[in-house]
Protein backbone atom coordinates (compact mmCIF):
# COMPACT_ATOMS: atom_id res chain seq x y z
CA UNK A 1 0.00 0.00 0.00
CA UNK A 2 1.25 3.13 -0.66
CA UNK A 3 -1.69 5.95 0.18
CA UNK A 4 -0.97 6.09 4.08
CA UNK A 5 -2.20 9.26 5.57
CA UNK A 6 -0.48 11.76 7.37
CA UNK A 7 0.49 10.42 10.65
CA UNK A 8 -2.13 13.27 12.43
CA UNK A 9 -4.77 12.64 10.23
CA UNK A 10 -4.35 8.82 10.93
CA UNK A 11 -4.49 9.16 14.67
CA UNK A 12 -7.80 11.57 14.30
CA UNK A 13 -9.71 8.68 12.47
CA UNK A 14 -8.61 6.09 14.58
CA UNK A 15 -9.15 8.23 17.73
CA UNK A 16 -12.72 8.79 16.88
CA UNK A 17 -13.80 5.79 15.70
CA UNK A 18 -12.01 3.71 18.55
CA UNK A 19 -14.97 4.10 20.61
CA UNK A 20 -17.41 2.74 18.30
CA UNK A 21 -17.71 -0.88 19.12
CA UNK A 22 -18.08 0.43 23.59
CA UNK A 23 -20.82 2.47 22.07
CA UNK A 24 -22.49 -0.24 20.33
CA UNK A 25 -22.04 -2.63 22.98
CA UNK A 26 -23.35 -0.14 25.47
CA UNK A 27 -26.39 0.73 23.55
CA UNK A 28 -27.37 -3.31 22.95
CA UNK A 29 -27.16 -3.97 26.63
CA UNK A 30 -29.42 -1.23 27.44
CA UNK A 31 -32.16 -1.90 25.44
CA UNK A 32 -31.50 -5.75 26.14
CA UNK A 33 -31.21 -7.06 22.57
CA UNK A 34 -29.08 -9.68 21.68
CA UNK A 35 -26.80 -7.88 18.65
CA UNK A 36 -26.76 -11.40 16.04
CA UNK A 37 -30.91 -11.32 16.67
CA UNK A 38 -31.60 -8.14 15.86
CA UNK A 39 -28.92 -8.00 12.88
CA UNK A 40 -30.69 -11.49 11.81
CA UNK A 41 -34.38 -9.32 12.03
CA UNK A 42 -33.54 -5.69 9.90
CA UNK A 43 -31.75 -8.26 7.11
CA UNK A 44 -34.37 -10.19 6.66
CA UNK A 45 -36.45 -6.39 6.58
CA UNK A 46 -33.77 -5.74 3.43
CA UNK A 47 -34.07 -8.94 1.65
CA UNK A 48 -37.77 -9.13 1.28
CA UNK A 49 -37.59 -6.08 -0.87
CA UNK A 50 -35.95 -7.34 -3.46
CA UNK A 51 -37.66 -11.22 -3.85
CA UNK A 52 -40.18 -9.51 -5.95
CA UNK A 53 -38.38 -5.92 -6.68
CA UNK A 54 -39.86 -4.83 -9.87
CA UNK A 55 -43.28 -5.25 -8.66
CA UNK A 56 -42.46 -3.15 -5.52
CA UNK A 57 -41.05 -0.97 -7.10
CA UNK A 58 -43.62 -0.17 -9.39
CA UNK A 59 -46.36 -0.26 -6.38
CA UNK A 60 -44.13 2.85 -5.01
CA UNK A 61 -43.76 4.50 -8.28
CA UNK A 62 -47.88 4.62 -8.07
CA UNK A 63 -48.36 5.37 -4.33
CA UNK A 64 -45.72 8.38 -4.94
CA UNK A 65 -48.24 9.96 -7.53
CA UNK A 66 -51.43 9.06 -5.26
CA UNK A 67 -50.31 11.34 -2.95
CA UNK A 68 -48.70 14.19 -4.85
CA UNK A 69 -45.39 13.60 -5.42
CA UNK A 70 -43.60 14.68 -8.69
CA UNK A 71 -41.84 11.08 -10.03
CA UNK A 72 -38.91 11.26 -12.01
CA UNK A 73 -36.78 8.44 -13.13
CA UNK A 74 -33.33 8.65 -14.11
CA UNK A 75 -31.70 5.10 -15.44
CA UNK A 76 -28.16 6.03 -15.94
CA UNK A 77 -26.31 9.40 -13.52
CA UNK A 78 -25.95 11.28 -17.05
CA UNK A 79 -30.02 11.52 -17.15
CA UNK A 80 -30.23 13.33 -13.93
CA UNK A 81 -28.60 16.89 -15.73
CA UNK A 82 -31.32 17.28 -17.91
CA UNK A 83 -34.06 16.13 -15.81
CA UNK A 84 -32.33 18.90 -12.76
CA UNK A 85 -32.00 21.04 -15.16
CA UNK A 86 -36.15 21.18 -15.91
CA UNK A 87 -37.29 20.39 -12.08
CA UNK A 88 -34.67 23.86 -10.86
CA UNK A 89 -36.11 25.66 -13.36
CA UNK A 90 -37.00 29.12 -11.28
CA UNK A 91 -34.73 28.34 -8.55
CA UNK A 92 -31.98 30.89 -7.27
CA UNK A 93 -31.00 29.88 -3.67
CA UNK A 94 -30.43 25.97 -2.81
CA UNK A 95 -29.99 24.11 0.40
CA UNK A 96 -28.79 20.41 0.48
CA UNK A 97 -28.52 18.26 2.95
CA UNK A 98 -26.17 15.22 3.44
CA UNK A 99 -26.71 12.63 0.41
CA UNK A 100 -24.40 9.76 -0.73
CA UNK A 101 -26.38 9.66 -3.87
CA UNK A 102 -25.69 13.00 -4.39
CA UNK A 103 -22.15 12.13 -4.41
CA UNK A 104 -22.68 9.84 -6.82
CA UNK A 105 -24.56 11.33 -9.54
CA UNK A 106 -21.87 14.66 -8.88
CA UNK A 107 -24.70 17.01 -7.47
CA UNK A 108 -22.13 19.62 -6.79
CA UNK A 109 -20.78 19.84 -10.65
CA UNK A 110 -24.61 19.94 -11.29
CA UNK A 111 -25.28 23.19 -9.13
CA UNK A 112 -22.51 25.19 -10.16
CA UNK A 113 -24.49 27.53 -11.83
CA UNK A 114 -26.77 28.31 -8.69
CA UNK A 115 -25.60 29.38 -5.43
CA UNK A 116 -26.36 26.31 -3.16
CA UNK A 117 -24.93 25.53 0.21
CA UNK A 118 -23.98 22.32 2.52
CA UNK A 119 -26.07 22.24 5.43
CA UNK A 120 -25.04 19.19 7.34
CA UNK A 121 -22.05 20.62 10.08
CA UNK A 122 -19.46 17.96 8.75
CA UNK A 123 -20.04 18.74 4.91
CA UNK A 124 -20.21 22.20 5.23
CA UNK A 125 -16.48 22.09 7.50
CA UNK A 126 -15.12 19.77 4.52
CA UNK A 127 -16.78 22.19 2.23
CA UNK A 128 -15.12 24.86 3.97
CA UNK A 129 -12.27 23.89 3.74
CA UNK A 130 -12.17 22.83 -0.04
CA UNK A 131 -11.36 19.02 0.69
CA UNK A 132 -13.13 15.71 0.32
CA UNK A 133 -15.32 13.82 3.13
CA UNK A 134 -13.47 10.98 5.04
CA UNK A 135 -15.99 9.17 6.17
CA UNK A 136 -20.29 8.24 5.00
CA UNK A 137 -21.46 9.36 8.91
CA UNK A 138 -18.64 11.29 10.18
CA UNK A 139 -17.38 13.98 6.70
CA UNK A 140 -15.08 15.86 8.85
CA UNK A 141 -13.43 13.41 10.90
CA UNK A 142 -10.12 14.31 9.77
CA UNK A 143 -10.20 18.11 10.96
CA UNK A 144 -9.44 19.05 14.22
CA UNK A 145 -11.11 21.89 16.17
CA UNK A 146 -7.69 23.97 16.42
CA UNK A 147 -8.39 23.66 12.04
CA UNK A 148 -11.62 24.76 12.45
CA UNK A 149 -11.00 27.84 14.50
CA UNK A 150 -8.36 28.92 11.98
CA UNK A 151 -10.75 29.13 9.03
CA UNK A 152 -13.21 30.59 10.72
CA UNK A 153 -10.91 33.29 11.86
CA UNK A 154 -10.02 33.58 8.32
CA UNK A 155 -13.02 32.98 6.33
CA UNK A 156 -15.51 35.03 8.62
CA UNK A 157 -13.17 37.00 10.48
CA UNK A 158 -14.50 35.80 14.03
CA UNK A 159 -12.09 34.65 16.77
CA UNK A 160 -14.04 31.60 18.28
CA UNK A 161 -12.18 29.13 20.85
CA UNK A 162 -11.12 25.92 19.33
CA UNK A 163 -13.56 24.10 21.84
CA UNK A 164 -15.82 21.77 20.21
CA UNK A 165 -19.20 23.04 21.68
CA UNK A 166 -18.69 27.22 20.44
CA UNK A 167 -17.29 26.01 17.51
CA UNK A 168 -20.77 23.92 16.50
CA UNK A 169 -22.72 26.52 17.92
CA UNK A 170 -21.03 29.02 15.78
CA UNK A 171 -21.22 27.81 12.63
CA UNK A 172 -24.40 25.78 13.09
CA UNK A 173 -25.74 29.60 13.44
CA UNK A 174 -24.29 30.40 10.22
CA UNK A 175 -26.04 27.70 8.36
CA UNK A 176 -29.55 28.11 10.00
CA UNK A 177 -28.86 31.92 8.38
CA UNK A 178 -28.18 30.52 5.15
CA UNK A 179 -31.08 28.12 5.32
CA UNK A 180 -33.84 31.03 5.37
CA UNK A 181 -32.84 31.97 2.25
CA UNK A 182 -33.31 29.52 0.20
CA UNK A 183 -36.04 29.12 -2.29
CA UNK A 184 -35.28 25.00 -2.95
CA UNK A 185 -33.89 21.73 -0.62
CA UNK A 186 -31.77 19.10 -1.96
CA UNK A 187 -32.31 15.96 0.12
CA UNK A 188 -31.23 12.59 0.08
CA UNK A 189 -33.64 9.54 1.11
CA UNK A 190 -32.57 6.94 3.99
CA UNK A 191 -35.75 4.90 2.53
CA UNK A 192 -38.59 4.96 0.27
CA UNK A 193 -41.57 3.04 1.00
CA UNK A 194 -43.87 0.74 -1.24
CA UNK A 195 -46.58 3.30 0.31
CA UNK A 196 -45.31 5.90 -1.06
CA UNK A 197 -43.76 7.79 1.41
CA UNK A 198 -40.04 8.87 1.75
CA UNK A 199 -38.23 8.41 5.50
CA UNK A 200 -35.20 11.02 6.27
CA UNK A 201 -32.97 10.18 9.43
CA UNK A 202 -31.14 12.72 11.18
CA UNK A 203 -29.32 14.51 14.35
CA UNK A 204 -28.67 18.15 13.46
CA UNK A 205 -32.17 19.18 12.69
CA UNK A 206 -30.77 20.64 8.85
CA UNK A 207 -32.50 17.49 7.02
CA UNK A 208 -36.26 19.31 8.62
CA UNK A 209 -35.24 22.27 7.93
CA UNK A 210 -34.59 21.58 4.13
CA UNK A 211 -36.91 19.57 3.65
CA UNK A 212 -39.70 22.08 5.08
CA UNK A 213 -38.77 25.41 4.83
CA UNK A 214 -38.25 25.88 1.55
CA UNK A 215 -41.23 26.11 -1.25
CA UNK A 216 -39.52 23.52 -3.37
CA UNK A 217 -38.09 20.29 -1.99
CA UNK A 218 -36.25 17.65 -4.60
CA UNK A 219 -35.15 14.00 -2.96
CA UNK A 220 -32.72 12.21 -4.64
CA UNK A 221 -32.87 8.17 -3.95
CA UNK A 222 -31.49 5.27 -5.68
CA UNK A 223 -34.38 2.40 -6.11
CA UNK A 224 -32.56 0.14 -3.89
CA UNK A 225 -33.90 2.06 -0.88
CA UNK A 226 -37.53 0.64 -1.31
CA UNK A 227 -38.57 -0.95 1.60
CA UNK A 228 -42.46 -1.90 2.20
CA UNK A 229 -43.45 -0.77 4.99
CA UNK A 230 -42.79 2.63 7.31
CA UNK A 231 -42.38 0.00 10.62
CA UNK A 232 -39.61 -1.58 8.72
CA UNK A 233 -37.90 1.89 7.78
CA UNK A 234 -38.02 2.89 11.31
CA UNK A 235 -36.72 -0.59 12.41
CA UNK A 236 -33.68 0.09 9.68
CA UNK A 237 -33.51 3.78 11.08
CA UNK A 238 -32.68 2.12 14.12
CA UNK A 239 -30.11 -0.06 12.93
CA UNK A 240 -28.29 2.90 11.05
CA UNK A 241 -28.26 4.40 14.57
CA UNK A 242 -26.93 1.65 16.54
CA UNK A 243 -24.14 0.44 14.44
CA UNK A 244 -23.49 4.09 12.51
CA UNK A 245 -23.19 6.02 15.93
CA UNK A 246 -23.42 3.69 19.24
CA UNK A 247 -27.45 5.94 19.76
CA UNK A 248 -30.20 4.17 20.46
CA UNK A 249 -31.91 6.06 18.14
CA UNK A 250 -31.57 9.56 15.88
CA UNK A 251 -32.56 12.67 16.86
CA UNK A 252 -35.16 12.89 14.29
CA UNK A 253 -36.89 10.89 11.71
CA UNK A 254 -39.06 12.52 8.99
CA UNK A 255 -42.06 10.65 7.29
CA UNK A 256 -43.02 12.86 4.19
CA UNK A 257 -46.09 11.43 2.46
CA UNK A 258 -46.12 13.92 -0.17
CA UNK A 259 -46.78 18.05 -0.06
CA UNK A 260 -47.75 20.28 2.81
CA UNK A 261 -51.39 20.95 2.72
CA UNK A 262 -54.20 22.24 4.49
CA UNK A 263 -58.48 22.34 4.26
CA UNK A 264 -58.78 25.02 7.45
CA UNK A 265 -60.66 27.48 4.99
CA UNK A 266 -63.79 26.10 4.58
CA UNK A 267 -62.80 22.34 4.28
CA UNK A 268 -61.30 22.62 0.85
CA UNK A 269 -57.96 20.97 0.49
CA UNK A 270 -55.16 23.02 -0.81
CA UNK A 271 -51.65 22.23 -1.22
CA UNK A 272 -48.89 24.31 -0.50
CA UNK A 273 -49.02 25.52 3.16
CA UNK A 274 -46.19 25.69 5.68
CA UNK A 275 -44.31 22.80 4.22
CA UNK A 276 -42.74 22.28 0.78
CA UNK A 277 -45.53 22.84 -2.19
CA UNK A 278 -44.00 21.13 -4.26
CA UNK A 279 -42.10 17.57 -3.73
CA UNK A 280 -40.14 15.77 -6.76
CA UNK A 281 -38.66 12.64 -6.29
CA UNK A 282 -35.87 11.64 -8.69
CA UNK A 283 -35.57 7.87 -8.33
CA UNK A 284 -32.27 6.63 -9.78
CA UNK A 285 -30.72 3.50 -11.21
CA UNK A 286 -27.51 3.94 -11.90
CA UNK A 287 -26.74 0.72 -12.54
CA UNK A 288 -28.24 -0.75 -9.21
CA UNK A 289 -30.36 -3.20 -11.54
CA UNK A 290 -27.34 -4.61 -13.04
CA UNK A 291 -26.01 -5.33 -9.87
CA UNK A 292 -28.94 -7.86 -9.00
CA UNK A 293 -29.07 -9.50 -12.11
CA UNK A 294 -24.94 -10.66 -11.78
CA UNK A 295 -25.03 -11.29 -8.39
CA UNK A 296 -23.92 -8.30 -6.69
CA UNK A 297 -27.62 -7.47 -5.06
CA UNK A 298 -26.72 -7.97 -1.57
CA UNK A 299 -24.71 -4.64 -1.62
CA UNK A 300 -27.77 -2.76 -1.99
CA UNK A 301 -28.94 -3.93 1.08
CA UNK A 302 -26.33 -1.49 2.40
CA UNK A 303 -28.34 1.32 4.92
CA UNK A 304 -24.52 3.62 5.27
CA UNK A 305 -24.12 3.24 8.47
CA UNK A 306 -20.30 3.54 8.41
CA UNK A 307 -19.71 0.56 10.59
CA UNK A 308 -18.23 -1.30 8.13
CA UNK A 309 -15.16 1.36 7.78
CA UNK A 310 -14.77 1.57 11.57
CA UNK A 311 -13.36 -1.90 11.48
CA UNK A 312 -11.26 -1.71 8.20
CA UNK A 313 -7.74 -1.73 8.87
CA UNK A 314 -6.75 -0.61 4.97
CA UNK A 315 -9.17 2.60 5.58
CA UNK A 316 -7.64 3.49 8.63
CA UNK A 317 -4.60 3.62 7.33
CA UNK A 318 -5.65 4.72 3.94
CA UNK A 319 -8.78 7.04 4.93
CA UNK A 320 -10.73 7.60 1.44
CA UNK A 321 -7.79 7.01 -0.47
CA UNK A 322 -9.11 2.95 0.06
CA UNK A 323 -12.36 3.34 -2.51
CA UNK A 324 -11.54 6.88 -2.99
CA UNK A 325 -13.81 9.81 -4.65
CA UNK A 326 -17.45 8.78 -4.77
CA UNK A 327 -17.29 5.97 -3.04
CA UNK A 328 -15.04 5.01 0.23
CA UNK A 329 -13.97 1.50 1.57
CA UNK A 330 -14.70 -2.11 0.49
CA UNK A 331 -17.85 -0.95 -0.70
CA UNK A 332 -16.65 2.05 -2.89
CA UNK A 333 -14.29 -0.22 -4.75
CA UNK A 334 -17.48 -2.77 -5.29
CA UNK A 335 -19.47 0.36 -6.69
CA UNK A 336 -16.84 1.79 -8.54
CA UNK A 337 -16.44 -1.00 -10.41
CA UNK A 338 -19.74 -1.09 -11.77
CA UNK A 339 -20.63 2.90 -11.81
CA UNK A 340 -17.39 3.51 -13.21
CA UNK A 341 -15.08 1.19 -14.28
CA UNK A 342 -12.69 -1.95 -13.65
CA UNK A 343 -9.80 0.56 -14.31
CA UNK A 344 -11.18 2.97 -11.47
CA UNK A 345 -12.05 0.15 -8.96
CA UNK A 346 -8.25 -0.85 -8.97
CA UNK A 347 -6.67 2.59 -9.24
CA UNK A 348 -8.97 2.67 -6.02
CA UNK A 349 -7.42 0.32 -4.37
CA UNK A 350 -9.23 -3.27 -5.40
CA UNK A 351 -6.27 -5.61 -4.79
CA UNK A 352 -5.42 -3.32 -1.21
CA UNK A 353 -8.05 -4.70 0.90
CA UNK A 354 -6.95 -7.53 3.31
CA UNK A 355 -10.13 -9.66 3.13
CA UNK A 356 -10.12 -9.84 6.91
CA UNK A 357 -13.93 -10.01 7.02
CA UNK A 358 -14.13 -7.05 9.59
CA UNK A 359 -16.30 -5.53 7.71
CA UNK A 360 -19.10 -8.73 7.25
CA UNK A 361 -18.87 -9.06 10.72
CA UNK A 362 -19.82 -5.56 11.70
CA UNK A 363 -21.93 -4.79 8.96
CA UNK A 364 -25.98 -4.91 10.40
CA UNK A 365 -27.28 -6.12 7.02
CA UNK A 366 -24.49 -9.09 6.91
CA UNK A 367 -23.37 -8.21 3.56
CA UNK A 368 -20.46 -10.13 2.01
CA UNK A 369 -17.89 -7.23 1.27
CA UNK A 370 -14.96 -9.73 1.02
CA UNK A 371 -16.65 -12.61 -1.00
CA UNK A 372 -17.71 -9.57 -3.62
CA UNK A 373 -14.65 -7.97 -3.33
CA UNK A 374 -13.02 -11.50 -4.55
CA UNK A 375 -15.38 -10.98 -7.47
CA UNK A 376 -13.90 -8.10 -8.98
CA UNK A 377 -10.78 -9.18 -8.41
CA UNK A 378 -11.63 -11.64 -10.98
CA UNK A 379 -13.39 -9.32 -13.38
CA UNK A 380 -9.72 -7.26 -12.81
CA UNK A 381 -7.49 -10.55 -13.80
CA UNK A 382 -10.32 -11.11 -16.68
CA UNK A 383 -9.17 -7.63 -18.09
CA UNK A 384 -5.39 -7.53 -17.24
CA UNK A 385 -5.33 -5.84 -14.67
CA UNK A 386 -2.92 -6.52 -11.63
CA UNK A 387 -1.06 -4.91 -9.15
CA UNK A 388 2.77 -4.98 -9.83
CA UNK A 389 3.80 -6.80 -7.27
CA UNK A 390 0.88 -9.50 -8.15
CA UNK A 391 2.28 -9.61 -11.58
CA UNK A 392 5.85 -10.21 -9.90
CA UNK A 393 5.03 -12.79 -7.54
CA UNK A 394 2.43 -14.72 -10.35
CA UNK A 395 5.67 -14.91 -12.68
CA UNK A 396 8.04 -15.96 -10.28
CA UNK A 397 5.79 -18.83 -9.43
CA UNK A 398 5.51 -19.74 -13.13
CA UNK A 399 9.38 -19.29 -13.36
CA UNK A 400 10.64 -20.61 -10.08
CA UNK A 401 7.81 -22.41 -8.32
CA UNK A 402 7.76 -20.26 -5.70
CA UNK A 403 6.81 -16.93 -5.08
CA UNK A 404 10.23 -14.92 -4.28
CA UNK A 405 12.04 -16.26 -7.04
CA UNK A 406 15.35 -17.10 -7.09
CA UNK A 407 16.63 -17.56 -3.27
CA UNK A 408 18.83 -19.25 -1.41
CA UNK A 409 17.69 -21.77 1.29
CA UNK A 410 20.38 -19.92 3.74
CA UNK A 411 18.64 -16.37 2.95
CA UNK A 412 15.77 -14.26 3.44
CA UNK A 413 13.57 -12.78 0.28
CA UNK A 414 14.21 -9.36 0.12
CA UNK A 415 10.31 -9.44 -0.93
CA UNK A 416 7.83 -10.88 1.09
CA UNK A 417 4.09 -11.64 -0.60
CA UNK A 418 0.97 -11.57 1.08
CA UNK A 419 -0.66 -14.95 0.70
Amino acid sequence: MTKFLKDKTKVSIQGIIANSRKKRNAVFAELGIDEECFKDEVTEIRKKTFVDFESNLNEARKNFKKRGFILHEAKKSSDIGVILKDVLNGSKTIARAKTNTGREIGLDKLLEDFESFETDLGDFIVELFSEEDQHYVLPAIHIDAEKISQKIKETFKDDIEADPTKLTHYLCEKIREKILTADTGITGANFITKNGQVVLLENEGNISLVSRLPRKHIVFVGIDKLVETVEDATKLCRAAAMFGTGQDITQYISIISGPSKTADIENELVVGAQGAKEVHIILIDNMRKEMLEKGFGDILRCINCGSCLNFCPVYHQEGNKFGGGKYIGAKGIILSAFRESLDTSNEKGCFDCMLCGGCYENCPMKIELPSMIRKVRQMQEEKGNQTKENKQMLENVNKKGNPFGEVSDKETPDKLYCC
